[in-house]
């Protein structure tokens, strides 16, 4: 059985570890948000278009989850001449954890 100090240290730990990992899950339980993610780790880039069509829904939903995963800061945009086109910032330790998920 636990002690009270080990059971303060673990409540101490669980309240400053991955809790940014626990708000990304919120954001991936919708299915087409979890697929544009899926997506973007096996393609690396892909254009809204081109997602709208992989995932057959309309390209203005697909903005809108992705409008989402950008203020999140899970994706970023670039505008290719009159695409816009979205990665995972592959450099965010959150977005690392959730590729080994995945």
């Amino acid at each position: 059985m636990l002690e009270p100090s080990q059971i303060s240290k673990i409540k101490e730990s669980l309240e400053t570890q991955d809790i940014p990992l626990v708000d990304v899950f919120s954001l991936l339980r919708d299915k087409n948000r979890f697929l544009i993610i899926k997506l973007l780790i096996e393609q690396g880039e892909m254009c809204v278009t081109d997602l709208a069509n992989v995932l057959e829904i309309s390209v203005s939903a697909v903005s809108q989850h992705l409008r989402i995963l950008e203020m999140s800061r899970i994706v970023e945009g670039e505008k290719m001449g009159q695409m816009m086109c979205y990665k995972l910032k592959m450099d965010d330790p959150i977005i690392k954890k959730i590729i080994n998920l995945i």
